[in-house]
């Protein structure tokens, strides 16, 4: 049986920081991608031929300097690109879709991505903007049909750049999530972030077809990822990169080295991807060359959804909900008012009803009343001074997404009670 390649690079050496570089530190970086390339593929040349057309889809979630750890490093990036220009392409293109809400023009700015386009010529393509066509699905379990942007359609090479990191929806982010920021409109993220959200992150991968997976590991971070408020949940100068074709084998490896037990199997979408015949999610079907798993390994915190019992001045009352989706974006909002103090200042406890509810309802919880999402909206005949987190007319789904907006999001809602 013929492996599957997944290389792993490594370095001691200072390379400086995600916003600050020197031409020496940048080819330190260069030269790991071009072992993770030699090792997962023959090299570059074998991933990019002379005259294609590339598109890099980077991970920018939103608007943040680069050094907080949670995007795309411009270190990566630029020394990739630099790379495939060795290979004379036609052309290089910049490729993503931010969170929601979120605008992925300014995050490019933000992050450092625009920086690394002007230095190095290639081009910004924000999905935002660019027209998609529908793939229709084979086996469809969730969606018959999938949007994929045309700019990926109309490319050669398409090189997947993730970011590795815990992730408070998914356990993981890594190859196979990044084609989440493929979807072509909030409207589509919001519908993906419910339980089925695994499935839809599988045939997203098979829509888009990606070539070559670089894994970008020289920051990451742990815990409630992506942007945990938690100062710990940053792990910096972690310095690794890793990559193949495979992607359910480079987040098998991946998990691996966050020294989660069972890789391949703690993720939901790298176990439902194996089973659909993406890739392999069987450490013995996998061949890791270059720096072994054990040099670079260290035990990765997961993400943590518990809410009850956990903050003072807050009850949460779950019902039926979606972990990737309502359940995940509370506990986001309770972290971020938990870390900033604000908890511990209310005047009168809160109530954060969540799901959808059961007979009987509870109908004497005091304090502030939150009722957050569609399916829980069963007790607002009981609590009609609520304040309702739900579908709008502009985010017409179950899934209230745009809570996590900077401003107007639930934690800034709470912020307001003190």
């Amino acid at each position: 049986m013929v492996k599957e390649k997944v290389a792993i690079a490594h370095t001691t050496s200072d390379i400086g920081g995600p916003g600050s570089y020197s031409r020496e530190q940048l080819d330190i970086v260069k030269d790991m991608i071009r072992q993770v390339a030699e090792g997962s593929m023959g090299g570059m040349d074998k991933i990019v031929k002379e005259g294609d057309k590339v598109l890099i889809k980077i991970n920018t979630v939103v608007p943040s300097p680069p050094e907080n750890g949670f995007t795309t490093d411009p270190r990566v990036l630029e020394a990739l690109i630099e790379l495939i220009k060795e290979q004379n392409p036609s052309k290089i293109q910049i490729g993503e879709r931010c969170a929601q809400g979120a605008d992925t023009m300014k995050a490019m700015i933000e992050c450092g991505i625009k920086d690394v386009a002007d230095r190095t010529g290639a081009e910004l393509v924000p999905f935002d903007n660019v027209p998609f066509e529908m793939f229709k699905i084979d086996k469809p379990v969730s969606f018959n049909e999938f949007p994929v942007p045309k700019p990926i359609l109309d490319a050669d090479v398409y090189i997947g750049l993730p970011k590795m990191k815990v992730h408070i929806h998914t356990a993981l982010t890594c190859a196979l999530k990044l084609q989440f920021g493929n979807l072509p409109d909030y409207d589509w993220m919001a519908r993906c972030h419910r339980d089925d959200i695994y499935q839809k992150i599988v045939n997203l991968t098979i829509a888009a077809k990606p070539t070559w997976f670089l894994v970008d590991a020289l920051y990451s971070c742990e815990g409630n990822g992506p942007f945990s408020p938690y100062p710990e949940d940053l792990i910096k100068d972690f310095n690794v990169l890793l990559g193949g074709r495979d992607p359910v084998a480079v987040d098998t490896v991946c998990e691996a080295i966050m020294d989660w037990e069972n890789p391949g199997r703690n993720a939901p979408a790298t176990v439902l991807a194996a089973a659909e015949g993406v890739g392999t999610n069987k450490m013995e079907e996998i061949e890791v060359v270059g720096v072994p798993i054990e040099k670079v390994k260290r035990k990765f915190k997961r993400q943590d959804l518990t809410m009850q019992g956990v903050f003072p001045n807050v009850n949460v009352i779950i019902g039926s909900a979606c972990e990737p989706g309502c359940k995940a974006l509370v506990r986001m909002a309770l972290d971020a008012v938990w870390v900033d103090g604000t908890l511990n200042k209310l005047k009168e406890p809160i109530t954060i009803f969540v799901g959808k509810q059961f007979e009987p309802y509870i109908k004497n919880a005091e304090g502030n009343i939150i009722v957050y999402g569609d399916c829980a909206k069963g007790v607002l005949p009981y609590y009609p001074n609520a304040q309702v987190w739900g579908s709008t007319p502009e985010f017409p789904n179950c899934t209230p997404i745009w809570s996590n907006q900077a401003g107007i999001g639930l934690a800034d809602y709470i912020r307001s009670l003190v």
